[in-house]
């Protein structure tokens, strides 16, 4: 039964997106959008849940120039918007070249040079699929640390969707071995780490002036292998562009008191992703429960 359902999960994931892989560009976007905005209405709790992690950010200093509720609504266009990029990328049909800039490239280019595997930082931030895609296009390939998901029929699709320009992908479970020989062969890696994960994969820092679980493999695998940590977000400029930017390598603490720099660490790094958010309000995943530690995991 479970297998059917599996099945039936997967071919209800592949109607739209052959629908609006198919479309022009512009037209399929827009569709995507519309559909962002349907989720809006319908999709309740997850819509409270977005406008409750706003007004606790606004308290820890995110200045919003409107109101929570447009910053919701645009965060949910967004997100029908990427589905629509992504479906084009599915069917083939969606030109990277010119759709996406790059800025800072040269940050990528100086840490490489000292030859070993780079440590990409980022988050669940404007269209986090499309920027490993991208990554992957202009000729840095890296492997992606995913949980799978539950539907093994669906997870086959994406696994396949995020490999065809040349990832990996390297899932949680057992991933420390399989990242660390990675990068030592001078492959490089990207870890979202901007989500509420278990208290034994984690440190506690402040988001927004609030405690939460952060994962700290970032900074645990920085210190361990000596790669280098660059900071890289895709944010949407309209008209269906965006612009990948990396930073300036991030200089990592490494004393030699392993718990304190590790902490040390992940906090700057989770500094990057404020500031994403400072800049692009809507386009950070706001429908996540980040704030589980200090308001509980059903807030």
């Amino acid at each position: 039964m479970k297998t059917f359902l599996w099945l039936i999960e997967a071919f209800l994931f592949l109607v739209p997106v052959l629908f609006l892989g198919i479309l022009p560009k512009n037209l399929s976007i827009k569709i995507g959008e519309l559909l962002g905005s349907c989720l809006f209405y319908t999709w309740s709790s997850r819509k409270e849940i977005a406008l409750k992690n706003i007004e606790i950010a606004k308290k820890g200093g995110l200045n919003i120039p409107s109101t929570p509720h447009d910053i919701v609504i645009r965060h949910f266009k967004n997100l029908g918007r990427s589905f629509a990029e992504l479906s084009m990328l599915f069917c083939k049909r969606y030109s990277i070249a010119r759709n996406v800039e790059f800025e800072g490239i040269e940050h990528y280019d100086k840490a490489k040079a000292k030859g070993r595997g780079i440590i990409f930082i980022t988050g669940h931030c404007g269209n986090w699929e499309l920027l490993a895609f991208a990554l992957a296009w202009r000729g840095f390939p890296l492997s992606i640390v995913v949980r799978p998901l539950d539907n093994p029929y669906l997870n086959r699709l994406i696994e396949r969707l995020r490999m065809r320009f040349g990832n990996k992908v390297i899932y949680k479970k057992g991933a420390i071995k399989k990242i660390l020989m990675a990068l030592k062969k001078g492959e490089d890696i990207g870890i979202l780490m901007d989500q509420s994960v278990a208290e034994n994969e984690a440190v506690i820092t402040e988001f927004f002036g609030e405690k939460v679980y952060t994962t700290k493999m970032p900074a645990l695998l920085s210190i361990k292998t000596g790669s280098s940590v660059i900071p890289t977000f895709i944010s949407y400029t309209g008209d269906g562009k965006h612009r990948v930017w990396f930073g300036e390598e991030i200089t990592v603490k490494d004393t030699g008191n392993l718990e304190d720099d590790v902490l040390y660490n992940t906090e700057v790094f989770s500094k990057y992703i404020e500031e994403y958010i400072r800049q692009h309000q809507s386009e950070w995943l706001w429908i996540h429960r980040r704030w589980k530690l200090s308001h509980g995991r059903k807030y």
